[in-house]
């Protein structure tokens, strides 16, 4: 048993929960709660003389994903200015030919690689806008596109690493060390079996309103009006941003055999973009979020305090014994226990606490396999998000576009039964998934 002074954690824990209750009220800013609660922490911890210097509590690691997030930002930003992603989502649509099953699919399929390559927040709104727009011209109406969209948004989140900032967590060199190679191999397939489970079950959903267009030649006319090049200012900085961001992604690909991290490749990435783009420095950085970031760094600051004083340990050890000795089975556990956590928490603080907690039981279980559990812990912090409207900051943002524009609403009832059931669909699926990844794909991918 981990030998734990509970005076120690007792103060810190208390921290934690104050914190955490911060967090998720809506009426009070998460950031401020989180940078508060870490102020406090390493003052507590400096009093109790648990560390001597407060820089105890940042890792190599953690400064690897706040920089790996850092040029993610800049560069999905820098690189979303130029128009390339809304280029890229008014060639989709005009490719339906504005046949509402084919919009249907291919929009699911856009968010789906737009969620991979930026956040799903953005993502959500540059192809929901778009919906609702293309609806209102086809005379379509938007809820059921919109809903697809969601769920095509918790879907994207597992086909890189960077494609959600739980991935980023877990697979991080301080956590399960999985390179973003193996991560696409491993996680793209599933996101292509799991975008097709929600056109099977979206079209049996709503098959009344997903219907043949009487008149083809018309709705082709129609979408043929929306211009790509409209939200292009700079021809030259499009095509150099798209540049940018292919060679960006190839490095992340090869990172391991360029021997370098990812997080030095993002800001490369990041910095490269902006002396192209002809901006300044400072401009582009009064821009990024660096409210996310200073949450990161109070959230990873929070769980280093829990560390220092033998919680996580403890909590590891009890966690290692409830588990059954069973690495599939243990997965399954998981995987339910993330979800559900997370259809309710922000994942990404999921991801912070139980990422350590988990890696630990791993390395303490020779019959766990370390990769499932990180799997599992992956796939829930993703689809949890869609079990309920608040699970997902997508989810919000896309029925507040929906009910802003159209004056729809979806209720808590209406969620369960489409999105709701889509994500119980794709949980269950997924343990097969983890059968098979314990079975033998882990031993194949190596």
């Amino acid at each position: 048993m981990v030998d734990v002074n509970w005076l120690h954690a007792g103060v810190v824990l208390a921290i934690f929960g104050l914190t955490y209750i911060g967090i998720v009220k809506k009426e009070i800013d998460k950031t401020l709660s989180a940078v508060i609660g870490a102020a406090l922490t390493a003052l507590a911890l400096d009093f109790l003389g648990v560390i001597s210097n407060e820089i105890e509590l940042l890792h190599e690691g953690d400064l690897q994903i706040i920089g790996l997030i850092f040029g993610t930002l800049m560069l999905v930003d820098v690189a979303q200015e130029s128009g390339v992603f809304h280029f890229i989502s008014v060639k989709i649509l005009k490719l339906t030919e504005g046949d509402p099953k084919r919009l249907m699919r291919y929009f699911g399929a856009l968010t789906l690689v737009l969620s991979a390559l930026v956040n799903n927040i953005s993502a959500m709104m540059i192809v929901g806008s778009l919906t609702i727009i293309a609806a209102e011209r086809l005379e379509l109406r938007a809820k059921p596109y919109i809903v697809v969209e969601l769920s095509m948004t918790t879907v994207g989140g597992i086909v890189t690493l960077i494609s959600s900032v739980p991935n980023i967590i877990i697979a991080s060199p301080a956590l399960f060390n999985i390179s973003f190679a193996k991560f696409f191999l491993i996680g793209f397939p599933w996101s292509v079996v799991c975008m097709y489970l929600n056109f099977i079950i979206f079209e049996r959903l709503y098959k009344d309103e997903i219907t043949e267009p009487s008149d083809p030649e018309e709705m082709k006319k129609r979408v043929n009006e929306f211009d790509e090049w409209s939200a292009v200012a700079d021809r030259g900085f499009f095509y150099k941003s798209v540049g940018v961001l292919t060679v960006t992604i190839i490095a992340f690909v090869f990172s391991s055999q360029l021997g370098l991290s990812l997080a030095i490749i993002a800001i490369a990435g990041g910095i490269t973009i902006v002396a192209i783009s002809g901006k300044k420095l400072d401009s582009v950085m009064a821009k990024l979020d660096w409210g996310l970031i200073a949450f990161f760094l109070g959230l990873f600051v929070l769980i280093a305090g829990l560390d220092k004083v033998g919680f996580l340990d403890w909590l590891a050890v009890i966690l290692g014994g409830i588990l059954p000795n069973n690495g599939f089975l243990a997965a399954v556990i998981i995987l339910w226990v993330i979800a559900l956590i997370s259809g309710i928490v922000d994942n990404i603080v999921v991801a912070a606490a139980f990422g350590p907690v988990l890696k630990t039981v791993a390395e303490a279980s020779p019959m766990i396999p370390k990769d499932l559990i990180a799997w599992a812990t992956i796939f829930g912090a993703n689809f949890g998000g869609g079990l309920t409207p608040i699970g997902a900051p997508s989810a919000v943002v896309g029925l507040a576009i929906l009910y802003r524009k159209t004056g729809e609403k979806m209720g808590w009832g209406e969620f369960f039964k489409t999105q709701g059931l889509a994500t119980l669909v794709r949980l269950v699926a997924t343990v097969i998934y983890l059968f098979l990844l314990d079975l033998f794909l882990l031993n194949v991918l190596g």
